[in-house]
């Protein structure tokens, strides 16, 4: 890194990190949260090239530590959902309701019912589905193989999605 660069950034630092700061303590109400998010913003900014050329280099800090912030928050909602989720099935278990011939009569009625709904939508909607769910394939491969664009993957995976929820009969206890 060159030294007026150098000397660009630790200004910048030094003009914005307290403000940058405040701002995370505000959605996080956590300083210490709000901290290490304003590092990681600072972090990706100094990454870009040329940086000390964005016309609007303020505006882009804060927008890239705003979405940092959502995605910091995001992936604490699946960690609170996986953990309830866990604690629901261990309860499950220790009652003996996973096991029960009608969970198993009823898990067996809505697998049929998934594959009834894939089996009435279009050929390559259907594929992307499989693939991505059963073979692990990620969008951009999936777009590769039916020689699609990854848009039109994303409309396979949605439309798919939105048939099986509108043909299963999903009740309260597989919630």
């Amino acid at each position: 890194m060159k030294r007026s660069s150098n000397r660009f950034f630790e200004q910048f630092f030094q003009q914005n990190y307290d403000s940058l700061v405040r701002f995370l303590a505000f959605k996080f109400s956590n300083t210490d949260e709000a901290q290490d998010l304003a590092q990681d913003a600072f972090y990706k900014v100094m990454k870009v090239k040329n940086a000390e050329e964005l016309q609007h280099a303020r505006a882009y800090l804060f927008q890239t530590a705003s979405n940092l912030a959502l995605n910091r928050i995001r992936t604490q909602k699946r960690q609170d959902l996986y953990q309830r989720n866990s604690i629901d099935m261990r309860e499950e278990e220790a009652e003996g309701m996973i096991a029960s011939p009608e969970r198993a009569a009823q898990a067996r009625q809505q697998l049929q019912q998934v594959e009834d709904a894939l089996n009435e939508l279009p050929r390559k909607c259907r594929l992307a589905f499989l693939m991505h769910r059963s073979r692990n394939m990620t969008y951009q491969q999936i777009a590769l193989e039916l020689e699609v664009s990854v848009s039109t993957v994303e409309k396979y995976m949605i439309a798919a999605l939105e048939k099986c929820r509108e043909k299963v009969q999903w009740s309260k206890n597989n919630l």
